[in-house]
């Protein structure tokens, strides 16, 4: 062989090898990228669920006053509604009584 012909053979070996390392240098880089860009989107996840945790445990101690007011509303109304229909049940008894003594 020639001191061309080993030249080339060289080339065509060490060409295609470096380039492989170039290549899975590469690689790796896009990895570590990858990674990182993962850590990132899963921090800013953790931040994002903590903050709607925290949003949404205030609506709910909003919620719950707001049913603890409906509630005593409601038993107010109950209340009344009763003291109402025993005053229209005594005036009914009343009024049934006084058409007796009539009849």
């Amino acid at each position: 062989m020639t001191d061309v012909q080993l030249l080339a053979l060289a080339l065509a070996v060490i060409v295609p090898l470096s380039l492989l390392i170039y290549s899975n240098s590469r690689i790796s880089d896009v990895r570590a990228s990858v990674n990182e860009a993962k850590e990132t989107l899963r921090a800013e996840m953790r931040t994002q669920t903590a903050e709607l945790r925290a949003e949404m445990q205030g609506q709910n101690a909003e919620l719950r006053a707001e049913i603890a007011e409906l509630r005593s509303l409601m038993e107010r109304n109950h209340s009344e509604m009763l003291a109402k229909f025993a005053e229209m049940d005594s005036r009914l008894t009343r009024i049934e009584n006084e058409r007796r003594i009539v009849q």
